[in-house]
């Protein structure tokens, strides 16, 4: 069978690469072919580990696929032939195409060492491993999860709140030491371990004990962790094998593209967490794997494969992650990152509170803006405090980043203000810490 397009994996990524491409030519004959049925929310994964929500309200119906006039087919693709434009599948099927998306995603990353496959040993993608992960669960007092990333840290909390005795393994310094600064990593390791998780920094997982079941971590250190249940979340690494082994070129961090998400091969483009992504302010490829992400390559690989034209003009990375009563976001570039690109930064920071002190619910924010002292471009901001001040904030950076806002025009934030929704009239943190900034050229 022939299609206009066919699309391998049905992600966000692939999910808005069909609704793109059928909006943009409704004429077209598209294909979608993903292994499993159902399309799972990974984001609420940790959240229904913590009993916030059950796993039927995470996972949604493909008819979000078929509703677009899209044919979906439950398989695996085995095979692209680009000479022939053919797809090959292990149920032996064939599909021909005239262009094809690959959305084919990533996968969980697990280290080679011993106990790797005992039982109670988890990674934390598919919905299978949800209800794996809240089996082992009853039987659990003692949890570690290996890996401080967001998941990781998500993951601590929600299983602290389960009265559980949780302990944070992580290599780096801090919990979330690849995206925050140390000023804003370490706010994160101080809740968690206010919260009660025991956090081990700077610590290597060499081995997993146990006699079929896991019974506790040997550390590189020599340290020995009972566990009776771990959870890996040490990242993920881009499925690239499929474009590899179709000729198709990879880079660092997934399969390369340009601006168009179109791969080496003329008419095949890839999207979302196989894609390397290109980071805006230095143009330099960097991993992103956000959903996001996701959804704005795929959009533009959707357009563009129907015969469009769209561009992504690169990732800024904007995130936000919960612990406990708390938020974390950031945007852009990190401090650190800025200064190995060689820019001479000049910071700005304030603090203020999610609505007017006065009432109640209100809680602190912090802020730090991050910006170049030549151009006086904004680079970077970092946020923490209640969940409420963090997330549009992180958005309204990210819009300024893309916009290349300069430190005067961040300053002059036209605003709104509200008692029960916004700090004080005079106390909008993204203004006080620009003023801040000001005060340093």
């Amino acid at each position: 069978m022939e299609y206009d397009i066919i699309i391998i994996g049905g992600g966000p990524a692939g999910i808005l690469a069909g609704k793109a491409a059928k909006q943009a030519n409704p004429e077209l004959k598209i294909c979608l072919i993903k292994k499993d049925e159902g399309i799972p929310i990974r984001c609420s994964e940790p959240y229904v580990i913590g009993g916030y929500s059950a796993l039927k309200e995470i996972v949604a119906s493909d008819e979000m696929i078929t509703g677009s006039g899209i044919d979906l087919v439950i398989d695996e693709v085995t095979q692209v032939s680009p000479d022939k434009k053919e797809v090959k599948t292990k149920k032996g099927n064939m599909y021909n195409y005239k262009k094809l998306v690959l959305a084919t995603g990533a996968s969980p990353f697990v280290p080679p060492i011993p106990g790797s496959n005992l039982r109670n040993v988890f990674t934390l993608r598919s919905p299978q491993d949800v209800e794996n992960i809240g089996s082992a669960l009853k039987e659990s007092e003692n949890i570690s999860v290996v890996g401080g990333g967001a998941i990781g840290v998500e993951l601590a909390s929600v299983l602290k709140e389960k009265n559980k005795n949780i302990t944070l393994i992580e290599l780096l310094h801090h919990p979330l030491s690849r995206a925050y600064d140390e000023d804003y990593s370490k706010k994160a390791e101080e809740l968690l371990k206010k919260s009660g998780v025991k956090v081990m920094t700077g610590k290597k997982l060499k081995e997993i004990k146990g006699d079929e079941k896991v019974e506790s971590l040997i550390l590189e250190s020599g340290e020995e962790v009972k566990s009776e249940l771990v959870i890996l979340a040490m990242g993920v690494r881009s499925d690239v094998e499929l474009a590899r082994e179709a000729g198709i070129r990879i880079g660092k961090f997934g399969i390369e593209t340009n601006k168009k998400q179109e791969t080496s091969l003329e008419g095949v483009y890839a999207c979302g967490d196989c894609a390397q992504a290109i980071e805006f302010i230095t143009n330099k490829p960097v991993p992103s794997q956000l959903a996001t992400t996701a959804v704005f390559q795929g959009r533009v690989a959707g357009i563009n494969a129907a015969g469009g034209s769209a561009e992504y003009d690169g990732v800024v990375n904007p995130a936000v992650s919960v612990m406990f009563n708390k938020a974390i976001g950031r945007v852009g570039l990190t401090r650190e990152v800025c200064e190995k690109e060689g820019f001479e930064v000049i910071t700005g920071e304030a603090s203020s509170h999610t609505r007017y002190p006065c009432h109640p619910g209100a809680k602190e924010i912090d802020i730090k803006l991050i910006f170049d002292k030549k151009s006086k471009r904004l680079l970077g901001a970092q946020l923490f405090g209640g969940e409420e001040g963090i997330s549009q904030r992180v958005n309204l950076l990210s819009l300024a980043i893309k916009n290349r806002l300069t430190i005067e025009q961040v300053a002059s934030l036209d605003y709104c203000a509200h008692p029960e929704l916004t700090p004080l009239p005079f106390a909008e943190p993204i203004v006080m810490a620009a003023e801040e900034a000001l005060k340093k050229l």
